[in-house]
């Protein structure tokens, strides 16, 4: 992936691309840097093809290919969900393209978009052996510190790693998010040039995962009053307990996991790259985990997935059972 803007660049295409995975932003990111190298302004009207879902057929994508650009080096064809990729979606049509791929004229470049692909697929392989298949995963915390000093650099302004760890706990890690977050933050500086903590909680938006990390550190620090707030206030802005007993299940594991990986010798360091969690949050985790033993988080597991099976059978109401789990863990009284 890092190679493809720089080989763009230099005017160097492969005959046919496949952008697939979760990441929608980088896709875009993407996809808008490969049709701008391709298609120059004022090529784009008469040299690029776009086919959506249904619209996307053999027949219409092989005909767009073979139809010679106009004033320009090549002709762009965008396939966006068609579907070709995934057994229970339209695999026969995409078949229909394997062939093509191998003779796909010079002056064409195919470009499928798509959520989902098998790599057992057909004309996944194709693509493969042709030209590229890309997979945009979500990045990991540490990936996304690299890209948001990236992004700061870009628009000159500066985050201290304190204040980029600070940015991290806050926002939603949804790349399209953090960069709507950034544009706040550098609006609201105006013309200053360093990002401060104090500028964060003034004007940034604390996701759902946020609180829940604030809510299971109240639990953590025997604080039942406040994670039982916390959890009402998530309560009145419309949040499902259900997501909630979700994200406090996993911030459970995440805890029980550092503590485990710690005391078997591993550094810190070492722990974040496993967990895929940046440093700030394993030193967390670690003094998060003092709170009980290792069968003690182990037991708070167990609880949360009996709490999830009660709901899920009828046995217990949503809102009152999650209640009850967070009571239960921030109390003196909670298994040691």
């Amino acid at each position: 992936m890092k190679t493809l803007k720089k080989n763009w660049k230099n005017h160097e295409f492969s005959r046919c691309y496949l952008f697939y995975g979760t990441e929608t932003y980088l896709i875009r990111e993407y996809e808008a840097a490969l049709t701008k190298a391709i298609l120059p302004e004022g090529a784009e009207m008469m040299n690029h093809d776009i086919f959506e879902e249904k619209r996307a057929t053999a027949a219409a994508i092989m005909d767009a290919a073979e139809t010679l650009p106009f004033l320009n080096e090549k002709r762009l064809v965008t396939v966006r969900n068609s579907e070709f990729f995934q057994k229970a979606g339209r695999k026969e049509e995409g078949e229909k393209l394997k062939a093509f791929l191998a003779d796909l004229p010079e002056t064409a470049c195919l470009l499928f978009i798509e959520e989902k692909a098998e790599k057992t697929n057909g004309l996944y392989k194709a693509i493969a052996k042709y030209g590229q298949a890309v997979e945009f995963k979500k990045p990991t915390e540490k990936d996304l510190g690299t890209w948001i000093k990236k992004r700061c650099r870009e628009n000159g302004v500066e985050m201290s790693e304190g204040v980029l760890n600070l940015f991290l706990q806050t926002v939603d890690h949804d790349m399209e998010n953090i960069d709507g977050e950034l544009q706040k933050l550098m609006a609201y500086k105006g013309e200053e040039k360093e990002i401060k903590a104090e500028d964060i909680r003034a004007v940034c938006t604390v996701s759902l995962e946020a609180r829940v990390f604030d809510l299971v550190k109240a639990v953590a620090e025997k604080r039942p009053e406040k994670a039982v707030q916390i959890y009402r206030t998530l309560l009145s802005m419309k949040e499902s307990p259900y997501m909630v007993l979700s994200l406090i299940t996993r911030q459970f594991r995440l805890i029980l996991e550092t503590m485990l990986l710690s005391q078997s010798g591993m550094t810190n360091d070492a722990i974040g790259a496993r967990l895929e969690i940046r440093d700030f949050a394993v030193k967390e985790y670690l003094r998060q985990s003092k709170r009980f033993s290792a069968e003690g988080w182990k037991k708070a597991l167990r609880d949360c997935l009996q709490t999830d099976l009660d709901i899920k059978s009828g046995k217990a109401a949503e809102e009152t059972a999650v209640e009850l789990l967070i009571m239960k863990y921030s109390g003196e009284s909670s298994v040691k």
